[in-house]
């Protein structure tokens, strides 16, 4: 395999890693906030498109993923962390085209 595709494939796995490390990190975050301020019923949004809800039912909380919601962010995230490990290859590289 060419460097190129090695690269690639490093920076594809390692932004699905990450990416989903820093949901998984709001998520447990704002289980704190809602649990703080007792609000009930709470949404997560990215840019208007809801992927997580947390509520408060029967004495304790739960939270659910919108399916489509939640794909399309963890692959923005991917997408964002692939187009940064780019950038910096082609920095350090000096290969703008």
């Amino acid at each position: 395999m060419s460097k190129t595709v090695v690269r690639l494939t490093i920076e594809i796995i390692g932004g699905m890693i990450v990416s989903a490390g820093l949901l998984s990190l709001i998520i447990s975050s704002t289980y704190a906030y809602v649990q703080a301020s007792g609000v009930t019923h709470y949404t997560l949004n990215l840019l208007g498109l809801p992927f997580f809800r947390i509520s408060y039912v029967a004495g304790h909380f739960s939270g659910y993923t919108h399916p489509g919601g939640m794909g399309l962010t963890w692959l923005l995230a991917t997408v964002g962390i692939l187009a940064l490990g780019e950038l910096r290859h082609r920095i350090v590289t000096h290969q703008w085209l």
